[in-house]
């Protein structure tokens, strides 16, 4: 009888080692010695599962994207029958945890990687359609009367105001965060 094979979660066990890699150390100070040494595993056997250095930021870059998707979902799911736009824009803007911070941060690192590795620049893409046309969609349920040129670009000012602020949140300016969540709702109010 053949051995179940483990190649998943070695896959997951080195990403989950890049994620603690780019905490302590960044993306660019990371090396594929260092992803090893934090998962316990020889460079070979990375290389293995995954590849080099390169091949494991873009396998971590379609995990997130993925983990974006399921974000989505599960907001969507939550958001109320009735003023969905408001409790949509209340809980992008809400007060975050450590955790929520740590993301961030990855999600940033990750980013930073899109001019260098084309795939990265692909996840980066789907992630800032997704997050545009939920929004353009909420908004055309909640404004059916509003211009559909005007949905989109203030789903585009509210995606730059979310990244502005998520960019922030590491170094704990909540105020100006606020002050993001405020320039969002009166973008909102534009569409009535």
């Amino acid at each position: 009888m053949a051995r179940p094979s483990v190649a998943g979660q070695r896959r997951e066990e080195i990403l989950d080692a890049l994620e603690v890699c780019i905490l302590e150390k960044g993306i660019q100070a990371t090396s594929l010695e260092n992803i090893a040494e934090t998962a316990k595993m020889k460079r070979t056997i990375l290389r293995h599962y995954i590849g080099n250095r390169d091949d494991i930021i873009c396998l971590l870059s379609e995990r997130w994207r993925d983990k974006y998707t399921q974000q989505w979902q599960e907001l969507l799911t939550w958001l109320p029958s009735s003023n969905r736009a408001e409790a949509l824009i209340d809980s992008l803007f809400s007060s975050r945890s450590k955790e929520s911070i740590n993301t961030t941060i990855i999600g940033e690192a990750l980013f930073s990687e899109a001019k260098r590795l084309a795939p990265i620049k692909v996840h980066q893409q789907h992630i800032m359609q997704e997050f545009i046309q939920h929004l353009i969609h909420e908004f055309q349920i909640q404004y059916p009367d509003a211009e559909s040129k005007r949905v989109e670009l203030i789903a585009y000012g509210i995606y730059a105001n979310y990244l502005m602020a998520e960019s922030l949140l590491p170094l704990g300016l909540l105020d100006e965060i606020y002050k993001f969540k405020q320039t969002s709702v009166l973008l909102c109010s534009q569409l009535t």
